[in-house]
């Protein structure tokens, strides 16, 4: 049996190992070894209260906690494989290496796997580590799209005004605003919406917020609103008071001209115009242009506020034009006769007409109606003579006056019988004295019984006779 099994033992011992390599060709042709690549794997990292407990946190840099790896192994093991088979951690607590790196494993559910078969993208994670902050912020909310026509948000009301963010000191530093975000597109009435929330910095840009934490409030907010009906209406604005002597208001203007209010339904109804009071803006005493700026919301009615707060304050000018001087004239056929007395009438004599001199601005003087000045003269005497008294002028409304008074010289006379014989419709054109012949017969006697004649009366109207003579005449015409 020896000989047998130590006969030709080097022919032997190579038929054993052919037959080996023979296997392991046909096996590697039917199940070769080879790998498989899987892509993206998550790293967990473990034992975060490593970093924490210490008052710190830490973030992840460029992405390094994501890998992918290749698998080594049977053709028949790796087809049987799938991402979710592998795990790969990151443990803060035995791997963590020169304060910013954390060595990663990856191990597979699969037992025909080994941790030798698995060759990774990265070896490890790479991790910043710094003092942990937590601060609060006001929460605002942002409207994103337009409400329906006629409509605006009265108030927006979020369900927490203030949240607490924790994270990275250097993350906190940015945020400046916190912001709810609802959508209103078509809305027009009173409603709560869910708003997502918007962490921003100081240019208004987003935040990374991967490593921070909200109290309360992850996912958004609620946001509660009221809705307000709008409305343009026009805006009024008037003056008080008068400029220096010499010197006439001109115009006044505005902008904007009307601005767009907000409210409820039937308070906004009643709105047709915000009037600015006169007092707002005086004129009193001033010579020259006036600019000034008006804050409205002071004077807008009660449940009534402005769509926009911008609008609040108008521009105001006022023109102040220096007056200048037109002359009209006036005949004395116009002159409106007052108070004469009995028996009496006035003679201007030669006088056709008079002239005076109306101050305005040259708008004003440009529209003066010279037909609505209105002269009058008060006689204010009894006794024939000559005098000079000063007209009564009244001038139309619109801020006109006269450069100075005007004077005119009259003669206060006894009425002839010649008149006393005219119709009542020539008394009017004597201005108020009365042309009752027994008056007048009256009036004739007392002259001749107080001897109140002026020089320039004839010797007859002296005598008795003619006064007779008068009264008979009367007596005839009666």
């Amino acid at each position: 049996m020896k000989k047998m099994l130590t006969n030709n033992l080097g022919l032997k011992l190579l038929s054993v190992i052919g037959a080996i390599m023979l296997w392991l060709i046909v096996m590697n042709i039917d199940d070769p070894y080879t790998y498989r690549d899987f892509s993206p794997i998550q790293v967990t990292m473990l034992n975060e209260n490593v970093v924490t407990d210490q008052g710190k946190v830490y973030k992840i840099e460029d992405g390094s906690d994501v890998i992918s790896i290749r698998v080594w192994g049977k053709k028949s093991v790796l087809r049987e494989l799938d991402i979710t088979d592998f795990t790969a951690t990151a443990d803060m607590q035995k791997n963590i290496k020169y304060n910013d790196l954390v060595g990663i494993e990856v191990t597979c559910s699969n037992k025909n796997i080994r941790s030798a078969d698995i060759n990774l993208s990265r070896e490890n994670v790479v991790i910043s580590v710094e003092d942990a902050s937590s601060e609060q912020f006001n929460v605002v909310v942002k409207q994103n799209g337009k409400v329906a026509d006629g409509y605006m948000i009265g108030t927006a009301l979020p369900e927490q005004s203030l949240i607490q963010i924790s994270g990275p000191a250097s993350v906190i530093a940015k945020i400046k605003r916190v912001e709810v975000e609802i959508k209103t597109t078509g809305v027009n009435s009173d409603r709560t919406i869910h708003g997502k929330l918007n962490v921003l910095n100081s240019d208004g840009e987003a935040v990374d917020t991967t490593y921070l934490e909200y109290t309360g409030k992850n996912d958004g907010m609620d946001v509660a609103i009221t809705m307000l009906r709008t409305k343009t209406v026009p805006l009024s604005v008037g003056h008080t008071g008068t400029p220096e002597e010499g010197y006439s208001f001109s115009s006044i203007s505005y902008k904007p001209e009307t601005v767009m209010i907000a409210g409820a339904s039937d308070a906004i109804s009643k709105i047709t115009a915000i009037l600015i009071p006169d007092e707002a803006i005086n004129i009193d005493g001033v010579s020259e242009n006036q600019q000034q700026t008006i804050d409205i919301t002071q004077y807008l009615p009660d449940g009534i506020r402005l769509a926009d707060e911008t609008d609040a304050l108008i521009a105001v000018s006022v023109e102040i034009e220096k007056k200048q001087g037109k002359t009209v004239t006036i005949p004395v056929s116009r002159i409106g006769v007052q108070n004469v007395p009995a028996g009496m009438e006035v003679d201007f004599g030669d006088t056709s007409s008079i002239e005076l001199v109306v101050m305005g601005t040259s708008s004003e003087l440009a529209a003066l109606d010279t037909e609505a000045i209105a002269v009058t003269l008060d006689v204010g005497h009894t006794r024939a003579g000559n005098y000079t008294e000063t007209l009564n002028v009244t001038l139309p409304d619109g801020g006109y006056s006269l450069m100075q008074d005007v004077e005119i010289q009259y003669k206060l006379v006894k009425r002839t019988a010649a008149d006393d014989n005219k119709t009542t419709g020539d008394s009017s054109s004597t201005n108020g004295s009365t042309d009752s012949k027994k008056e007048n017969v009256s009036d004739a006697g007392n002259d001749n019984t107080t001897g109140n004649s002026t020089p320039d009366n004839t010797a007859g109207d002296n005598s008795s006779g003619d006064s007779a003579g008068e009264s008979k005449n009367d007596s005839a015409t009666e």
